[in-house]
């Protein structure tokens, strides 16, 4: 009896690779464009939602499900985003797509899926991914200025037609995202950098100081990068100097005064220091702070206290309408959907439950990354405990941004924060498996010390190629 024929693979539209490189495409076109880049495609179907889509049919196809549902951030996710789900549909009738907006604050969270998948799928692609960042890291570090103040600089730049959006608006909380991964990237080694790259990188840093939460979303995580990596014996003089320089600015007034009372500068970092810890003498910071926490104080009252407890006021909604916090400049234009504070966001969306979940999610996923971390460190992978290291910060960055602004509630965030959580997934779970005698999975070209060979799960699935 002749040998059963070998089954033809069924042709795909697209290969996982090919969707991994114009995920990174689009992540490129975020960071640089900001929100001009989410206009990109045509209504419905706009650059996110083509690649959410296509991101949910490469999961499904990877057949990665059930490594992924032992992994705790993983399930916890799941669980959330079907949460999410039903308190999202239910309000379809009446809210139609602002539902379906409002939702992507955490229905975002398949890219995490997506990009875990992806990863284990084939677990070379994690290197793909760190040397793509590479080249951007570097352009963004210099650029950031460029892109922050496109319409001051080019007063007739494209604007989206019938929109009046302009094709390249980036926020400060954007860009510090995104300058604090590529200042850890290169602080953990993983790129060289000229003094040339390092004077422009200073400027970026200085232009993002007009926002307390961009510039929080800078310097916790690239002091956390500089303590857990040992690196900031190495800068000991440099910071020193900058020191000097910074003392040295504030006292001669040095700055660039912008509109509304803000300014490019060391007296700008100062107020904002003030604002952040106690109450700011410029009028601009303390009312809008003022401003916010009495809409976190309502929402505390109908949720935790009130009778919104269990399920929020849902998906759909204008918080800012409904709550009664329609003031100044919202008045003229479209009131703003969410209380600038993503926690908030969810405690008045989903209730209690939505918002345990959500910190349960991220908490779980931080201390996942941070036990591999130590994991690395105590056997001596280095490079493994950075690249670790690098997520994490990448990660809190996002955090920290999404606490003082709405971030993560639109795609130029939300899309990047799910794909680093996806990211972070998958590079614990790569480096924490066993590896069998037979697998010479090394990704990142980061070989463990002989006798710890590791082998990535799913067997006989971690292996192929997309």
């Amino acid at each position: 009896m002749g040998a059963a024929p070998a089954r033809a693979a069924r042709p795909r539209l697209f290969s996982h690779d090919g969707y991994l490189r114009f995920l990174c495409f689009g992540l490129a076109g975020y960071a640089l464009a900001g929100k001009g880049f989410a206009y990109v495609g045509l209504p419905p179907l706009l650059i996110g939602e083509i690649l959410l889509v296509l991101g949910v049919v490469v999961f499904l196809r990877s057949r990665c499900w059930f490594a992924l549902a032992g992994n705790p951030a993983a399930l916890i996710l799941f669980v959330l985003l079907v949460w999410v789900l039903c308190r999202t549909v239910v309000f379809l009738p009446a809210y139609g797509v602002e539902a379906l907006r409002d939702s992507v604050v955490v229905v975002y969270g398949a890219f995490a899926f997506a990009m875990a998948s992806l990863l284990i799928e084939k677990p070379e692609r994690l290197g793909f991914i760190v040397a793509a960042y590479g080249p951007f890291a570097m352009l963004y570090g210099v650029i950031a200025p460029i892109i922050l103040n496109v319409s001051i600089m080019f007063p007739n730049f494209p604007t989206w037609p019938g929109l009046g959006v302009p094709t390249i608006y980036v926020r400060l909380g954007e860009a510090a995202i995104h300058l604090t991964g590529a200042f850890v990237f290169v602080v953990l080694g993983f790129r060289r950098v000229s003094p040339l790259w390092c004077a422009f990188f200073l400027v970026s840093i200085a232009f993002i100081t007009p926002s307390r939460g961009a510039m929080l979303s800078f310097l916790v995580p690239a002091t956390l990068a500089l303590l857990l990596s040992g690196r900031a014996r190495k800068l000991v003089m440099p910071m020193i100097v900058g020191l000097l320089l910074f003392l040295a600015a504030y006292a001669s007034g040095a700055g660039i005064e912008l509109e509304g009372g803000r300014s490019i500068g060391p007296q700008q970092i100062v107020r904002n220091l003030e604002s952040l810890l106690g109450q700011s003498d410029t009028a601009n910071l303390d009312g809008t702070k003022q401003w916010r926490l009495r809409w976190w104080a309502t929402i505390e009252n109908y949720t935790l206290r009130g009778p919104f407890f269990w399920t929020g006021k849902g998906f759909g909604v204008n918080l800012s309408v409904d709550d009664g916090f329609v003031v100044g400049q919202e008045l003229n234009g479209p009131p703003l959907r969410s209380p600038h504070n993503v926690h908030y966001t969810m405690l008045a969306r989903a209730g209690v439950p939505g918002l345990l979940l959500w910190i349960a999610a991220e908490t779980v996923w931080f201390a996942m990354l941070g036990r591999a971390f130590l994991i690395a460190r105590r056997r001596g992978d280095g490079q493994w405990a950075n690249l670790l290291l690098w997520i994490t910060c990448y990660g809190l960055s996002v955090v920290i941004d999404a606490t003082f602004d709405v971030a993560i509630e639109g795609p130029m965030v939300g899309i990047w924060h799910w794909c680093i959580f996806g990211v972070g997934i998958g590079a614990v779970m790569i480096y924490l498996a066993p590896r069998g005698p037979g697998c010479s999975c090394d990704p990142l070209g980061l070989a463990p010390p002989a006798g710890r060979a590791r082998r990535v799960l799913p067997p006989g699935r971690a292996t192929r190629a997309g």
